[in-house]
C-alpha cells in the first residue's frame, strides 16, 4: 500500500518527503505537479520541464545497496516496456528514449534509517538537450503516472542480484562501446564491459587492462 501525497508545486520532492512520516506501515510517495530545485547526482540539478513527472518514493535497499538505484532504473525500463516502448539505460542511474537522449534520471539517497529514491523523467520533450520517453506531447496526469511507476516499482523488486545485473545489462545503450568516465579530476576511456560486483562500472583499457569505476559521468565516444 501507498500513503499518497500530490502537491501543485514544492521546492523538492525529496526534502518534503523527508518531513513525513507513516504509521501504517505504508510506503510513502512525494509527487507534484512542478519541482523547483530537483537535484540530480552530485552537485548535478534536474531542469523541469512541462512534459516532466518528479517524484520521490520511500524504499527498502537492494541486498547489495549500491544496486539500489540500478534496479530502480530497470524497474522503471521495464514498465515502459508494458506502455509500448523503449526506454534504455546508461551507467550509473540515467534513462535514455530511443534517439539516445538522457530522458530521466534516479537518485536514492539515506535519511536516517530511510532510503528515499527520486525520480525525474520527461514524458515528452521539446528541449534539444534533453529528450522526451514518448516523441510527441500529450495531456498529462502528473500524479496518475507517479502513482502507477510507484507502484510498479515496489510490487516487482529484485530478490537476485545476478539476474538484476543481467537485465541491466541487457537494457544498457553502451554495453561494449567505448566510453570515457570522468571521475573527479580524473577521466579513463575504453570499452564499457558491464557491472561489477557492487555495480561499478567495468572499463576495458588499452594500457591498464580492466579497470574498475564505482562512480562518475559517462560519455559515448
Amino acid at each position: 500500500m501507498i500513503k499518497h501525497i500530490h502537491v501543485d508545486v514544492c521546492d523538492s520532492t525529496q526534502d518534503l518527503l523527508k518531513g513525513q512520516t507513516s504509521t501504517t506501515g505504508e510506503s510513502l510517495l512525494v509527487s507534484t505537479d512542478k519541482q523547483l530545485k530537483g537535484r540530480g547526482r552530485g552537485e548535478n540539478t534536474w531542469e523541469e520541464l512541462p512534459g516532466t513527472i518528479c517524484f520521490s518514493l520511500e524504499i527498502a535497499q537492494h541486498k547489495i545497496m549500491s544496486f539500489t538505484a540500478l534496479e530502480i532504473s530497470v524497474l522503471i525500463s521495464r514498465f515502459f516496456d508494458l506502455e509500448g516502448i523503449k526506454v534504455g539505460l546508461k551507467w550509473p542511474n540515467d534513462l535514455w528514449n530511443t534517439r539516445l537522449m538522457k530522458c530521466g534520471g534516479v537518485l536514492v539517497q539515506g535519511s536516517g534509517s530511510r532510503l528515499i529514491t527520486g525520480v525525474g523523467i520527461n514524458l515528452f520533450s521539446n528541449d534539444i538537450n534533453y529528450g522526451g520517453v514518448y516523441p510527441e506531447r500529450f495531456k498529462l496526469d502528473k500524479k496518475s503516472w507517479c502513482r502507477k511507476i510507484a507502484e510498479y516499482i515496489l510490487t516487482h523488486r529484485y530478490q537476485d542480484t545476478d539476474t538484476l545485473k543481467t537485465e541491466w545489462e541487457l537494457r544498457c545503450h553502451h554495453m561494449g562501446s567505448h566510453v570515457t568516465i570522468t571521475e573527479g579530476k580524473e577521466t579513463y576511456s575504453g570499452i564499457f564491459k558491464g557491472l561489477g560486483t557492487f555495480g561499478e562500472a567495468l572499463l576495458q583499457t588499452v594500457n591498464e587492462g580492466e579497470r574498475k569505476i564505482f562512480n562518475g559521468t559517462l560519455r559515448i565516444t
